[in-house]
């Protein structure tokens, strides 16, 4: 009996180990999960109610800027290239103008200012469009044919344009005159026999004598007849 006795005491140590070791399993809790900590929300900003602002201005068109009417005013100059003298008189709406080369070349015209629109028509197709102010007319001219662009500044007495009349053997005559600058250009119109025009002194309108031939002088103005007589 002795012989067996440490063989019983290792098998009961052993058996006790084992029997602790199976409380320790059986007692100890589930393993813990670690739950991540959710980030806190942030409370959403607060709203600023904004005070409405000054409703928009309504847009206002600008009118149409009308240039002021021009009265009476007298224009002369020439054309681009100098192959014709222009002049132009206004008056009240009513335009007249008168364009030679002081040889063979010439025409009366007559027609409108509108605005700052002119717009004059002459026998044969002769015609002078443009614009005026109270300094100058810009546009162009047409005659015999021909057109070119002019520019004629406003001019006072005695620069301008004269007509002189006169009435021989039942034949009428008929001188134009453009005095612009110191200069005098202009065409004698003898029963359509063109050719240059006497000296004028603008100083002394009382009449000129051509060739034993008095003519009447007078400067003309915007709203004289010039065409059709």
């Amino acid at each position: 009996m002795k012989r067996y006795a440490p063989l019983l005491t290792v098998a009961s140590v052993a058996a006790l180990g084992l029997a602790l070791l199976m409380v320790n399993v059986n007692g100890d809790p589930a393993p813990r999960q670690e739950v991540a900590a959710a980030a806190p929300v942030a409370d959403p900003a607060p709203t600023t109610a904004l005070a409405p602002g000054p409703a928009p201005e309504p847009v206002v068109e600008e009118p149409a800027v009308t240039p002021p009417a021009i009265a009476e005013i007298a224009y002369a100059g020439r054309s681009s290239g100098n192959e014709v003298t222009v002049a132009i008189a206004v008056k009240d709406g009513r335009a007249v103008a008168y364009v030679c080369d002081g040889k063979k070349i010439e025409a009366w015209l007559d027609g409108t200012l509108e605005g700052d629109q002119l717009s004059l028509r002459g026998a044969d197709g002769a015609a002078v469009t443009g614009t005026v102010d109270e300094a100058k007319s810009l546009g162009s001219v047409s005659v015999a044919g021909k057109q070119w662009p002019y520019a004629a500044k406003g001019v006072q007495a005695p620069e301008g344009l004269y007509e002189g009349r006169s009435g021989v053997d039942e034949v009428a005559e008929r001188i134009g005159w453009i005095v612009l600058d110191g200069t005098q250009v202009g065409v004698r119109n003898a029963g359509g026999n063109l050719g240059p025009a006497p000296r004028l002194d603008p100083e002394d309108l009382d009449g000129v004598t051509v060739d034993g031939v008095r003519f009447s002088v007078t400067a003309v103005t915007g709203d004289d007849q010039v065409v059709g007589r």
